[in-house]
């Protein structure tokens, strides 16, 4: 009966003490956005770094650093720490997934790109980006076929997509796929160069391929 009550009060006080740690850390995200757009990345980082010991209280929030301080890392060219921080990142992350994949694709590691993006997808099914990307990897390494086969899986998960179409229909057709239509969520990734038009995008702008989350939704 001792150990059964030491349970119920430590997992009571990790519930209480996540409920407030959570009032926290939105500011705290915030301050962060605010140093990325003013180009402080690497403050950014700093600042990120600096929550990993309120994870420990928080469910999950360990893999969301992680996932941030990932791409950022990886933004800058800092590909090093940037594999470290990926390979800890919540798989729930499209966006560090796909910074993960595109990392090992750079370093001649198919196999680990594409598996990053598999299991991306296993969390994000709704990401139609995923599915893109996975199909152009699948190209560069002569998988027509299986790249095909992404797309259409894609289809069925969104009908609407208008790139996921496109994609498709030039694959069936013998021809090279087009990913401009993801601006800079795509070039971003460093797989290929962005025109001259996006290379002044600021920070913070829509990604297109990514859906949105709602305020107070799950994550």
């Amino acid at each position: 009966m001792g150990i059964v009550l030491l349970v119920l009060v430590f997992f009571l006080s990790f519930f209480i003490i996540s409920r407030l740690l959570a009032r926290q850390l939105e500011p705290k995200f915030l301050g962060i956005q605010k140093q990325i757009q003013a180009g402080a990345t690497q403050l950014a980082v700093q600042s990120l770094e600096a929550m990993l010991p309120m994870a420990r209280w928080q469910i999950m929030l360990k893999g969301q650093i992680y996932a941030q301080m990932g791409c950022l890392q990886y933004t800058i060219g800092d590909d090093k720490r940037a594999l470290v921080s990926l390979n800890q990142a919540s798989h729930r992350s499209p966006e560090a997934q796909l910074f993960l994949a595109a990392l090992h694709y750079r370093r001649k590691d198919a196999n680990k790109a594409k598996q990053a993006i598999e299991d991306a997808i296993g969390f994000n099914k709704k990401q139609v980006i995923l599915y893109n990307v996975k199909a152009w990897l699948l190209m560069r390494e002569g998988e027509r076929e299986q790249a095909i086969e992404a797309l259409l899986k894609c289809e069925k998960v969104d009908k609407n997509s208008e790139a996921t179409k496109d994609n498709l229909n030039r694959l069936q057709n013998g021809k090279k796929m087009n990913m401009k239509r993801f601006g800079m969520s795509w070039y971003a990734l460093k797989l290929e160069n962005p025109p001259a038009s996006l290379r002044q995008q600021p920070p913070g702008s829509p990604r297109p391929g990514f859906r949105q989350k709602r305020k107070g939704g799950k994550r």
